[in-house]
């Protein structure tokens, strides 16, 4: 037995393993070397630390002294402005005496490998972009700024905290003054003209809800082809769990450089309070594929009773165990990386990923193709979350648009149970009444549209 002593000291150990997991320098600024500042900062021969507005670095030549240029950190100079997905992206950039970008490094960083694809490494395209920049420029993502395909929140941050670091150490350090010829209040229209993106996809659920209201199932399909090429391979694979992980995290990007990705999840959420799961019916692109998938197998797999009944609890534990582990460990790529395993969706559009995700999705394939939603409907955390949102805000009594079924008028044929493809339909034999489990409707609308007394109302 433990005594009360040796109790107490476990019990704060285990309250500071957090803190141990995701523990970083207190200034980062005091582990860079000469040779990080050379990579950025070519021209200098030596460096000088300063802490005085904000730590900095000054390059000179040995031969003359000579003042070559600034390297600065942006989680010292912009920390607020530093926030990736899980953790701050601690970026090291060089400036010249001209106020030109030299050379950009990043020493730290807990993005996933998945959506970066080694992007943020030495020399790739993406940080080499940034060079000859100077704090005159507009550093707007899609314009003078490429993204990364599947991570605009990561291809925001790093873009951002440069840009707000630039132009504290020109404006502060190298005493010049920002070009004013793009004054910020005309910014706002440059970045609707570069983001139109988010136009486009508002377009696709206005013409979901019409094709929803209207039960036209050959459209659905046009608009899950539309989201599959342009959430799934343009985009980068849609709304996932990161997004819900980061929104709890508190740490959102700027909004004028993330116009898409705030309308998502305002489409997502949004479209969860007021309609369900209407997204996963309708606007999920891995979703899609599956559905699809399904549709072209011949053999169908029901899994009905207590199996199904046990295997959807599966994707409520999936995302508790991220929950719990983004809220615990917050600064953590644990969260992140099996985020990327159980949701096969960057794995799939970005075509890459361990051997364990691509294991995991292939699983998922082979199911899918022959049970209905499969991933869908027992293992998608996301899914999971959807259900309980839109349970949560039934009970509240927020949803406003639902699938509907004759109750009075019902004639027992139970047509809509039997296409029912989410198995979320039961008929009660005494009153003779169809229902529906609201938690895990789709919203797909196939069932009123089977139903023959509900499909004379069209």
């Amino acid at each position: 037995m433990f005594g009360k002593k040796k109790l107490a000291k476990a019990a704060v150990f285990l309250l500071f393993i957090p803190a141990l997991l995701n523990s970083t320098p207190d200034c980062l600024a005091e582990t860079v070397t000469k040779k990080d500042l050379a990579d950025v900062l070519p021209a200098a021969d030596a460096f000088a630390e300063k802490t005085e507005p904000f730590t900095h670095f000054l390059g000179y030549t040995t031969d003359g002294g000579y003042l070559m240029g600034v390297v600065f950190l942006t989680t010292e100079v912009v920390p607020a402005e530093s926030w990736g997905y899980r953790d701050q992206i601690a970026i090291l950039v060089g400036v010249d005496a001209r106020g030109k970008i030299t050379g950009v490094k990043v020493l730290s960083e807990f993005e996933s490998p998945r959506y970066t694809k080694g992007l943020l490494a030495d020399g790739s395209w993406f940080l080499t972009q940034f060079e000859e920049k100077d704090a005159g420029d507009n550093f707007i993502l899609e314009s003078d700024v490429d993204a990364i395909t599947g991570a605009t929140i990561t291809s925001s941050t790093v873009t951002r905290s440069i840009k707000a670091g630039l132009e504290l150490v020109t404006e502060q350090v190298l005493r010049q003054h920002v070009d004013k010829d793009n004054p910020v209040e005309h910014l706002f229209f440059q970045h609707l003209l570069w983001q139109m993106d988010f136009i486009f996809l508002w377009g696709m659920v206005g013409l979901a809800f019409w094709s929803f209201f209207k039960k036209n199932e050959p459209l659905r399909y046009f608009i899950l082809g539309l989201s599959f090429a342009y959430l799934g391979i343009l985009m980068g694979g849609g709304f996932s769990i990161n997004d819900i992980l980061r929104l709890l995290s508190g740490h959102n990007p700027v909004f004028l450089n993330n116009l898409y990705w705030y309308s998502l999840v305002v489409i997502a959420i949004g479209l969860t309070i007021i309609a369900g799961r209407f997204y996963c019916g309708w606007l999920c692109p891995f979703g899609s594929v599956t559905e699809v998938l399904f549709r072209l197998v011949p053999i169908e797999w029901k899994i009905t009773g207590k199996a199904d009944k046990y295997l959807k609890v599966v994707k409520y534990v999936n995302l508790g165990i991220l929950l719990l582990i983004g809220l615990l460990f917050a600064n953590n790529i644990l969260a992140i990386y099996l985020a990327g395993i159980i949701e096969p969706f960057a794995t799939f559009f970005n075509l890459h990923g361990d051997i364990v995700s691509w294991m995991w999705l292939l699983l998922m394939l082979v199911f899918s193709a022959f049970v209905s939603r499969f991933y869908c409907r027992y293992f998608c955390p996301l899914g999971a979350f959807f259900a309980l949102l839109s349970g949560f805000c039934a009970l509240l009594r927020l949803r406003r648009i639902s699938v509907n079924l004759p109750q009075d008028n019902c004639k027992g044929c139970r047509l809509a149970q039997k296409g029912c493809r989410m198995n979320a339909i039961s008929h009660d034999n005494q009153s003779n009444r169809p229902s529906i489990d609201r938690s895990e409707c789709f919203m797909c609308n196939t069932c009123a549209a089977t139903c023959p007394v509900e499909s004379k109302r069209l």
